[in-house]
């Protein structure tokens, strides 16, 4: 007897060890997807160069709009559309009311969701409680004290006060939930509150609003934010990544910077490079200008002329660049892809697909349900490579051209499903690639072609 109650007791630990080891492998197993193919469905290998679609162009060198045209579409963007925002114009004393609104917004964003932190732990009511506490509402006065920063290396700007990562599924490492935007060097902010543990701002950029690490942004005034953001001459980052140095050997980095962003001119110097103004922050939070060094071959004096083929060079600069949520990683995501390819020429277009899909004359507006070969009949007829955009639920991308009666665009893309016998599976790309707009057809979602919602083009005409 004693014999059989140990091999049952033992049978027994087995089984509650082989349970708790399943639970436990469900919960801390990577996510694996299917890998795409390098050359994708439907592409071939000289696609892969601005040069062969600016040969399709009709018109690769026409002038779409000029600088004084993009001032007035930026104004409109701002004003009258709603999509960006002036800083400099937000008010003083920033209202309360409308500070705890903004926050209010933010955790409404997850109380109902299962969300997942680190090793796939369900984010449960604590985590929640915590967060809001984090946020200091309690330390908010009726009329808040507008001040301004400037951003003075990478940062991430998160819903939430917090270095912790959100997911929707348990170890989603590349959608971190509470990743809302990312802020280069260079970028100004109004600062509007500080968390309770006094590492975090919650400021407001010109795109967005969130919270970015303190010791990220260096506080000045107006007047500083001011002259350097409206310096002239200036120069404009046009390589996917641009390097920035604080020595004229450039032995010494400071950080790098994406595409599209701005700095004063200082002057040049021998042997390709350029002396700019670098914000740095000083050992009291407050700003200091000092000399920065970039190479001459990454950046531009003023911004490049908005023509076609400053567009689709722009957007083959950052051929195969990785993907990245929400600027996760010092990467982009499909509408950062967009923003910083717009960006070099001067245009500033919102953060958000859905708000860049509001940019520009309508070409085509399709409701569900309609039939592929009516979009392709607008894309053959209006659609102009370089200069549309194609915007469907959660994405957007850069119309090059037809060929062999297929509609191509250039995009930055985590992954497509395809059709299998089974169901469909997802392949991750996981990179700025061209793309077939027939990706995903007979798949669950459908391709890009029935997927999509507007097509744009971004010009002097808006509607």
């Amino acid at each position: 007897m004693k014999n059989i109650s140990i091999h049952l007791l033992f049978r027994r630990w087995a089984f509650i060890s082989l349970f708790f080891f399943i639970i436990l492998g469900c919960t801390l197993k990577e996510n694996l997807y299917y890998a795409a193919p390098t050359l994708l469905p439907e592409t071939e290998r000289h696609m892969k160069t601005a040069g062969f679609w600016i040969s399709c162009h009709p018109f690769p060198d026409k002038m779409i709009l000029n600088h004084d045209e993009i001032r007035s579409l930026n104004l409109y963007i701002k004003n009258e559309l709603e999509l960006t925002k002036d800083i400099t114009k937000l008010p003083s004393p920033y209202p309360r009311d409308d500070l705890l609104s903004l926050l209010e917004e933010d955790m409404g964003r997850y109380n109902q969701e299962n969300l997942y932190l680190k090793k796939g732990i369900e984010a449960g009511p604590c985590f929640y409680q915590k967060m809001k506490k984090s946020t200091n509402r309690g330390a908010i006065p009726l009329e808040i004290r507008l001040r301004y920063g400037i951003i003075v290396c990478y940062a991430d700007q998160c819903v939430l006060p917090t270095k912790e990562r959100l997911y929707a599924k348990p170890n989603d490492a590349d959608f971190d939930e509470l990743q809302n935007s990312a802020l280069d060097v260079g970028t100004p902010v109004a600062v509007l509150h500080k968390s309770l543990d006094g590492k975090w701002y919650y400021v407001i950029d010109e795109l967005y609003h969130g919270w970015v690490e303190v010791e990220k942004v260096a506080l000045c005034d107006l007047e500083e934010l001011k002259s350097f953001f409206d310096s002239s001459p200036f120069v404009v980052v046009t390589k996917s990544k641009g390097d920035l140095f604080r020595n004229t050997t450039l032995t010494e980095h400071f950080d790098y910077v994406r595409m599209g962003v701005k700095f004063p001119l200082s002057r040049k110097i021998n042997n390709g490079i350029i002396q700019i103004v670098l914000p740095v922050r000083k050992t009291d939070g407050t700003v200091s200008f000092e000399a920065g060094y970039i190479r001459e071959e990454e950046i531009h004096e003023g911004y490049l002329l908005y023509t076609p083929r400053t567009i689709i060079e722009q957007a083959f600069k950052m051929l195969n660049e990785p993907y990245g949520w929400g600027g996760m990683y010092g990467e982009q995501d499909c509408s950062r892809f967009i923003q910083e390819i717009f960006a070099t020429v001067g245009i500033s277009l919102p953060r958000n697909s859905s708000k860049q899909a509001r940019v520009g004359l309508m070409v085509g507006e399709y409701p569900d349900n309609t039939p592929e070969k009516i979009k392709l009949k607008t894309i053959n007829r209006k659609a102009i490579g370089g200069i549309t955009l194609l915007h469907l639920r959660g994405h957007i991308m850069l119309f090059l051209g037809v060929v062999n009666g297929h509609p191509y665009a250039i995009h930055e893309i985590w992954g497509y499903r395809q059709k299998v016998w089974w169901g469909s599976i997802i392949r991750v790309i996981n990179r700025v690639a061209v793309t077939d707009l027939s990706l995903g057809k007979g798949s669950k979602k459908g391709s890009y072609l029935k997927r999509l919602l507007t097509i744009r083009m971004i010009s002097r005409y808006c509607n």
